[in-house]
């Protein structure tokens, strides 16, 4: 999980991750991890852009940062001026396609956690334990189970990165086939109450353009390009987050957009 350094003040060294590399595909983050989430994104909201605009090293970092990890961004990382490269950045993170996290100090040590204490977030763990009547090692392998399933395809995916997509595909559906059902774990005591409706809707929706190209069966550069066209066709700006559904529809702010991305296929 290597991260792009922003800035470091003379407390905090804060490091940049794209919502992929950070989670690792994860669809279940720490409660640690999703504290230092919100903490980047308040920090960033507290920066004034037209400041970091005018460190050139820090621009650059941020330019290097966007052309290298979104494709759709490498004409902003090239030719945007340097004000619209740290609105882009700053947008991203308020919507978490960008991740800023600190995590050491400038003499190289952890950082202490110096902001008051927070109010306990309830784990996905106790939610479902408490929303659903599991016990905890029920719960536990749930959430076992999707991640190991998660890290296994990222492995299959970086296996055959340069084999045909086609392939490709074909192992990742018998992974998915040889898989054993949730509901025959020996764990889950509460198998009608178990919430494979969210599961199943887990797996149709997606805010990774990665994931939904894979999703709706378009390679990531095709997938990037319609993307691109897609965007502003709708009115939206490069940084704006939207969920992709498996039948090509496509979410805002919680709206449904009249389009489909199916339509600007090549």
């Amino acid at each position: 999980m290597g991260g792009t350094e922003l800035k470091t003040d003379a407390s905090q060294r804060w490091m940049m991750y794209s919502n992929e590399a950070y989670g690792s595909g994860r669809i279940f983050l720490t409660t640690e991890q999703k504290q230092a989430v919100e903490e980047g994104k308040k920090f960033s909201q507290r920066a004034y852009a037209e400041v970091w605009a005018k460190d050139a090293a820090l621009v650059e970092r941020v330019r290097s940062f966007l052309g290298t990890h979104f494709h759709w961004h490498q004409r902003l990382a090239k030719a945007g001026t340097d004000l619209e490269v740290i609105q882009t950045l700053q947008s991203m993170i308020r919507g978490e396609g960008v991740v800023l996290v600190t995590e050491q100090s400038r003499s190289g040590g952890s950082v202490a956690a110096a902001t008051p204490a927070q109010p306990k977030v309830r784990s996905f763990r106790e939610s479902l334990m408490t929303e659903y009547g599991m016990t905890y090692d029920a719960a536990t392998a749930y959430i076992e189970n999707y991640n190991d399933m998660v890290d296994r395809i990222n492995a299959i995916t970086d296996r055959y990165a340069n084999g045909a997509a086609s392939s490709l595909a074909d192992t990742a559906d018998d992974l998915t086939e040889n898989a054993t059902p949730l509901g025959d774990a020996q764990p889950f005591e509460y198998q009608s109450d178990m919430p494979y409706g969210d599961a199943e809707e887990l797996a149709a929706t997606t805010n990774s353009p990665r994931y939904a190209a894979k999703m709706l069966g378009y390679d990531k550069n095709t997938f990037s390009d319609m993307l691109h066209v897609f965007k502003p066709a709708n009115g939206l700006g490069p940084a704006d987050n939207v969920i992709f559904h498996d039948d090509g529809s496509v979410e805002f702010n919680g709206h449904m957009l009249d389009d489909n991305i199916h339509n600007y296929a090549p």
